[in-house]
């Protein structure tokens, strides 16, 4: 009760609290989104224009003649060449421009002429893959400092022909982030291919550790880092892997909200607790002991335990449950009472019919026999004293049989209980050989070896019983050509005793019937061996389980526990 109260009181407010702060989170993430990704088209936006821009200036630089004239008639120093690209970079607002024959090898470079005073060193992106230009435009780093480049190629034709490249771009340096800062309003990081932050608008160790990703394709949904949301979009440049351009906005404002409505919400829910438990616990405490005691009750009557009334008073929905137990008690009462005499009267019934039926076989060849010699000796036959002697024995057998049938009834009537001791298997299996001396020497039966030193509690003599009637159905199911095997085996709880034939095996509607009193699969007996092996082996605390098939023979197996019953 105590836990239902808290629960009800606890539970609805954290779902609200929940549903509450992810609505928020939600709205600031779907804005962080927005504005990440507006702000970040922007950048794209400008990257590309930038990468326009550079190639259009390239493309007035490369078809210019009086570079083509410095190049084509410089002789030893190319002071003038480089002064020449040196000035045209500054007219064409280029971060870097040099020139390179058809090799590759540069011929001339911006960066050789200083700048004016005060200028910031030239920047000089890092030589392209394979030491040639490339056609079109590329990332790169930059050389010496943090950052990318971007580079376009342009080719310098002379009548037709390729006679050089022009190389050049702009810087994808902190100033440039800067600059692209100052217009959207947001944090800057730039990545290369290889997902590493190589420049940004704050220190390079402020970024946080990316999650694995492929540089090829950037997250495009906004993740949280501490106070800030960050999104990333590729520098679609050149061919990929992509370099990569992660903005960051902070959410300080909107956490702090949050976290002010969990607090309240974490207070209100410690009061709410409390009263919870305080009134769970005035109630529960007038609820419980009656309902303890209705409980002791219940497991008495579950017990078996049904001669005490009960009486209780409490709620009213209570003294209706004690009413419907206890005439729930009577009932059990009477009705255990009925059946005793009803199961006493049907065994006593199906004993007789079973008796009657038994011995109604044996006396019939006695009546035959009988009536045979009355007839032989009022017609005084000659071979009168060999039919005598005929009757005589065939009467004395059916008595014999008589008396064998008479005897498994009073056994399976009056079977003591087992007096459980130490026994070794080792015994039972010598007994066992013995007793079937002939067929161990013929081959029908085999004792296995192994397992010789268990030992168990059980009432030897019992067990032997249960044995030989296994043994004895099997030799019978198999012949004179098959062959039974008894072995056991000892686990951690419990021997398993194991007897097996190569019979003709049961039909599973044979093995649903195959310990029922009365039943049998051969033409003679009385139908309890079975019935009394299932007996011994429960009464010793064990359990029996046999598994046939048609054509497959049949196996028992006996379960018995080491420990001792009880």
């Amino acid at each position: 009760m105590i836990l239902g109260f808290s629960l009800a009181a606890v539970v609805p407010l954290a779902l609200v609290i929940l549903l509450l702060t992810d609505r928020i989170g939600g709205m600031v993430r779907a804005e962080a989104a927005t504005r990440l990704g507006s702000a970040l088209g922007a950048v794209q936006s400008e990257i590309a224009a930038e990468e326009r821009r550079a190639t259009d200036k390239l493309q007035i630089v490369s078809s210019d003649p009086q570079l083509k004239r410095l190049y084509l008639l410089r002789s030893g120093e190319s002071r003038a060449l480089s002064e020449y690209l040196s000035e045209r970079r500054i007219l064409l607002d280029l971060d870097f421009l040099s020139l390179s024959d058809t090799a590759g090898a540069r011929v001339a470079d911006a960066a050789a002429i200083p700048g004016p005073q005060g200028e910031r060193d030239i920047a000089r992106p890092s030589p392209s893959k394979g030491g040639r230009p490339l056609r079109g435009i590329e990332i790169r780093r930059l050389d010496g400092e943090s950052g990318l480049a971007l580079v376009a190629h342009v080719p310098v034709r002379y009548q037709g022909q390729i006679a050089g490249w022009l190389e050049g771009g702009i810087a994808l340096d902190a100033a440039f982030l800067e600059r692209l800062r100052a217009e959207s309003g947001i944090d800057l990081a730039l990545l290369d291919p290889g997902n590493r932050v190589v420049g940004g608008t704050r220190p390079v160790a402020w970024y946080p550790m990316r999650w694995p990703r492929s540089p090829q394709s950037p997250s495009l949904t906004p993740y949280h880092y501490g106070s800030t949301y960050a999104l990333a979009v590729p520098v679609l440049v050149g061919d990929p892997p992509y370099a990569t351009i992660e903005g960051f906005m902070p959410t300080a404002s909107s956490d702090r909200t949050i976290a002010s409505l969990q607090i309240a919400s974490g207070i209100l829910g410690l009061v709410s607790l409390g009263l919870a438990i305080l009134l769970a616990s005035l109630w529960s405490s007038q609820l419980s002991k009656p309902v303890e005691r209705l409980a002791a009750y219940s497991a008495k009557v579950a017990r078996g335990t049904w001669d005490e009334p009960l009486s209780l008073h409490s709620f009213r929905e209570l003294e209706t449950l004690v009413a419907a137990l206890d005439q729930m008690r009577r009932d059990l009462q009477t009705n255990r009472d009925r059946l005793i005499v009803s199961e006493r009267q049907a065994a006593w019934s199906q004993m007789a019919r079973k008796v009657a039926h038994e011995v109604k076989n044996p006396l019939t060849p006695i009546a035959i026999s009988i009536a045979d010699l009355k007839r032989s000796y009022e017609q005084k036959r000659p071979d009168f004293p060999e039919i005598l002697d005929q009757a005589v024995r065939t009467i004395g057998d059916e008595v014999d049989t008589l008396k064998k049938m008479l005897q498994e009834f009073a056994d399976f009537a009056r079977f003591p209980p087992p007096h459980l001791a130490p026994c070794r298997w080792s015994g039972i299996a010598a007994d066992l050989e013995t007793l079937y001396g002939r067929d161990v020497e013929s081959g029908r039966l085999a004792v296995a070896a192994e397992g010789r030193s268990i030992t168990f509690p059980a009432d030897a003599g019992q067990m032997r019983q249960a044995l030989v009637n296994l043994v004895q159905n099997g030799l019978e199911a198999v012949g004179d050509t098959g062959r039974v095997t008894v072995g056991a085996e000892a686990g951690d709880s419990a021997v398993v005793i194991r007897v097996a034939d190569t019979g003709p095996g049961l039909t599973p509607e044979q093995r649903a019937r195959l310990f029922a009193p009365g039943f049998t699969t051969k033409g003679h007996g009385s139908g309890l061996g079975l019935t009394i092996v299932e007996r011994i082996v429960i009464e010793h605390g064990g359990a029996i389980a046999v598994e046939s098939m048609l054509g497959s023979g049949t196996t028992f197996r006996i379960s018995l526990p080491l420990g001792a019953k009880g």
